[in-house]
């Protein structure tokens, strides 16, 4: 397997580490109507980080990697700002480099810093490969939402949806966007694509709300 679909697959496992330890955020979210903010995305790429660190040879400390390296143990123990520290150095050094933008991303992202965070999303778009344009599509959807800029996280879900249909969060975190510009048509859609996909909290929403919409798909 060469080393760029090895990465794919661990970031693909990774954002499916995240959607699982989310979606129960999510739907006591949609039952309640008691928050406003979407789930933050910080450990969104720690498992993909961990592995693709495993498999890289040991990194040099004044190289890309090196610096890329001392920010992420730094993002793991919480130290925010030296994390981004380091990826600024990471980044300086490889203006490519489309994990050290990713986590740092992930580090503003924390920080509340919506503008810095949707800045370096953008940029992992721009430089990423599929898997990642798709996961940063989403990711930055997140940004847009937790900024109160629905209709921008609802073009962002849609086009990670269109780099992949079977990103079943995007569904749903599109259809709660919707909800929030009064869309709940296009809200019971989302949702409904999402239970299709396998989703079984999103079907349970269902089966309590929308029951009508299960019955026609039988």
């Amino acid at each position: 397997m060469p080393p760029e679909a090895s990465a794919g697959t661990a970031i693909r496992q990774a954002f499916l580490y995240y959607s699982k330890k989310s979606v129960t955020f999510l739907m006591v979210r949609l039952t309640q109507h008691d928050h406003d903010k979407m789930n933050r995305i910080s450990n969104v790429f720690l498992i993909a980080i961990f592995a693709l660190l495993l498999m890289a040879p040991p990194a040099q400390a004044e190289t890309p990697q090196g610096y890329f390296k001392a920010g992420y143990e730094r993002h793991q123990q919480g130290r925010l700002k030296d994390a981004i520290s380091y990826y600024n150095k990471a980044i300086d050094r490889n203006p490519s480099f489309v994990l050290a933008y990713q986590m740092r991303a992930a580090a503003w992202h924390q920080q509340k810093q919506h503008n810095q965070a949707r800045a370096d999303y953008s940029k992992v778009i721009e430089l990423g490969e599929p898997y990642f344009k798709a996961v940063g599509f989403f990711n930055r959807g997140v940004v847009n939402y937790d900024d109160g800029q629905f209709t921008k996280a609802i073009v962002d879900f849609t086009e990670a949806i269109s780099l992949d249909h079977k990103m079943t969060q995007a569904y749903v975190h599109r259809g709660i966007a919707k909800s929030k510009i009064g869309d709940r048509k296009g809200q019971i859609r989302d949702f409904t694509y999402a239970a299709q996909f396998g989703d079984k909290r999103v079907r349970e929403w269902l089966e309590k709300h929308a029951p009508h919409v299960l019955e026609r798909k039988r």
